[in-house]
């Protein structure tokens, strides 16, 4: 016979099937007939339903010993259970991601701008304060001519290096803005000159750098890291590439892209770095956002 409750192993409780072939035996011995012969009769329905109740007891039992366990409770009785090793648990946290957004110079995203993945089901992030699409803090910026035609000397200050030419009167606009590409020698920056724009663009994809132009160029566009937070607490990963949907409109910001890159990890104490051998987004899990 089997041996039900606590065992060696763990707890065994006694199922439905055998709850209620228990009761049957007793009650066919007792009324001196088979009580399973027709499972239609009134007789069976009610010890069924009886043994459904009794079954439910012994479920409730199992949950409850196993949330006496570090190991196997959840919820609140995981910070019960955490309490018997002088352990206390600490606040779920959410996990942060490096989004470059792009869009005019100095738009504004508020604090609880909504994003999401487009995945199933999909997971929300908003941004956790209050930041800026722009040229003091860019990432990635397009640069094009403010006038038809370049006349006077040309500049570009990247975190306080100038670089400038004087463009050649017999220069086309497009000659002019090469040139200017090719004067821009910052190993910081990747440059390339297409369709008479100069594009910008950090080495490190999650730094934030400073630009300044001359006052005879503009940009089309500029692209900023902004921090976004996970809706929901825990350590959320994100795969690459599927953080597409704006939720939550801001006029100005036209796209937005995650950053590649090695993930990083924060504890609520200090800060510990873990290395990813693949491309992931930078993400961080703390009850604050790193600074």
């Amino acid at each position: 016979m089997a041996k039900y409750g606590l065992t060696p192993q763990g707890p065994n409780p006694k199922r439905l099937d055998a709850i209620l072939d228990d009761m049957h035996e007793r009650m066919s011995a007792r009324l001196g007939v088979n009580t399973r012969q027709n499972p239609q009769s009134l007789l069976n329905h009610l010890l069924t339903n009886e043994a459904d109740e009794i079954a439910e007891l012994w479920e409730f039992g199992v949950d409850l010993y196993h949330s006496e366990y570090v190991s196997s409770a959840t919820g609140v009785s995981l910070d019960y259970a955490a309490q018997f090793g002088g352990s206390t648990r600490g606040m779920a946290a959410k996990s942060y991601y490096s989004i470059l957004c792009t869009g005019v110079d100095g738009t504004a995203i508020p604090v609880g701008t909504s994003i999401a993945s487009d995945t199933s089901p999909a997971t929300n992030l908003v941004s956790s304060a209050d930041a800026e699409i722009t040229r003091a803090s860019f990432n990635k910026a397009t640069v094009v001519l403010a006038s038809p035609a370049a006349t006077t000397a040309l500049g570009v200050a990247l975190n306080g290096n100038l670089y400038t030419i004087t463009p050649d009167p017999k220069q086309s606009t497009s000659e002019a803005l090469e040139a200017l590409g090719t004067a821009i020698t910052d190993k910081d920056f990747h440059v390339t000159v297409i369709n008479d724009t100069i594009v910008i663009e950090a080495v490190d994809e999650t730094s934030s750098n400073t630009l300044v132009l001359s006052e005879n160029l503009t940009t089309a566009s500029v692209g900023s890291i902004v921090t976004f937070e996970t809706a929901e607490p825990g350590d959320i990963f994100i795969p690459n590439g599927v953080i597409t949907k704006i939720t939550k409109a801001v006029p100005g910001m036209e796209a937005m892209l995650p950053v590649s890159s090695q993930r990083v990890m924060w504890s609520s104490e200090s800060p510990t770095r873990t290395k990813s051998t693949t491309a992931r987004l930078p993400c961080w899990k703390a009850s604050r956002a790193p600074s």
